[in-house]
C-alpha cells in the first residue's frame, strides 16, 4: 500500500475474547478526506488508535507515507508526519493559549534543548506562535488561560496545535463533538479550508459534517467495515441504514 498516505491492512485488535477490530483494511490516498462513521461501539476509536500508534494490532499492518509503522510508537509516527486530535481535548489548561502553541512548536525544534530559558525568548517561537493563532482566528486569546476559553475555542486550538506540527496526515477524532451549531459550522469551515497537501481522516457522528467534509466514507459496525463509498453512495446504502436504524430501507 505504498501509494497511500495512511493505510491499515487486515487489522485485528483483540482484547481477551473481544475483537474490537476484525480484519479491517482501510487505505486513504494522499490529499483525500475520509470520514469514519458507525454506531457507538463499532470500533472507530480503536481503529484510530491503531493508525496513530496508541495501540499495536493483534495482527495486520499499518503504513504511513509508504513506510511500515506497525511497531513504531505514537511519538515517532508524529515525527514522521502524523498528527491527531482526541475526542476529549488534550490541552494544558493552566497555561495560556500562546504558551500551548509555543510548547508545541518548541518540541519540533532545537528549543526543547534549552529548557532553562523562557519560551518566548527562544528564537522566533513567539512570532511563530502568534502566526499560528492568527491563522486559526485565535489571535485575540493568546494571553488567556486555556481553561478560560469556550469549549468551541478549545477544539479549534487543539486542531491548530496539531496543524502547527506541519503534518502530512491529520486524524480528527470527533472534531465537532459537544459544540454548538455555530461553533460546529465554524470548525467545519476551518477544516474544509485545509490544503490538499494534507490527508484528513476523521471520526464524526454528525452526518451532515461528515458528508460535507469527506470525499469518501467508511462505515464500521461490530469491528468491521460494512460499506464504503462517496457520501451519496453511503447515504443510500441499505447496510448503513440498517446499522443505524435497525432495519433496511424499503426496496
Amino acid at each position: 500500500m505504498t501509494d497511500y498516505a495512511i493505510a491499515g491492512r487486515n487489522l485485528t485488535m483483540q482484547f481477551g475474547t473481544f475483537r474490537a477490530n476484525d480484519d479491517i483494511t482501510l487505505a486513504v490516498p494522499a490529499g483525500e478526506r475520509r470520514a469514519l462513521i458507525g454506531p457507538n461501539g463499532a470500533g472507530k476509536s480503536t481503529l484510530f488508535n491503531l493508525l496513530a500508534g496508541q495501540l499495536r494490532p493483534t495482527s495486520g499492518t499499518v503504513t504511513l507515507l509508504g513506510r511500515d509503522v506497525t511497531r513504531v510508537p505514537a511519538h515517532r509516527r508524529a515525527r514522521l508526519g502524523l498528527a491527531r486530535t482526541f475526542q476529549l481535548t488534550d490541552l494544558l489548561d493552566e497555561l495560556t493559549v500562546r504558551e500551548n502553541v509555543q510548547l508545541t512548536l518548541a518540541a519540533q525544534s532545537s528549543a526543547h534543548r534549552v529548557f532553562w530559558r523562557p519560551l518566548g525568548s527562544v528564537g522566533t517561537l513567539a512570532a511563530e506562535a502568534d502566526a499560528v493563532l492568527a491563522q486559526w482566528d485565535l489571535g485575540d486569546f493568546g494571553d488567556r488561560l486555556v481553561r478560560e476559553l469556550a469549549y468551541g475555542q478549545q477544539r479549534i486550538l487543539e486542531i491548530a496545535l496539531a496543524m502547527s506540527r506541519n503534518p502530512q496526515v491529520l486524524l480528527l477524532d470527533e472534531p465537532t463533538a459537544g459544540l454548538s451549531p455555530a461553533d460546529a459550522r465554524k470548525l467545519t469551515g476551518l477544516v474544509a479550508a485545509l490544503p490538499r497537501t494534507i490527508t484528513v481522516v476523521m471520526i464524526e457522528h454528525d452526518m451532515e459534517v461528515a458528508f460535507t467534509l469527506s470525499d469518501q466514507v467508511s462505515v464500521l459496525q461490530q469491528g468491521r467495515v460494512i460499506a464504503a463509498g462517496t457520501p451519496d453512495e453511503v447515504a443510500t446504502d441499505n447496510r448503513v441504514l440498517e446499522a443505524y436504524l435497525g432495519e433496511a430501507a424499503d426496496a
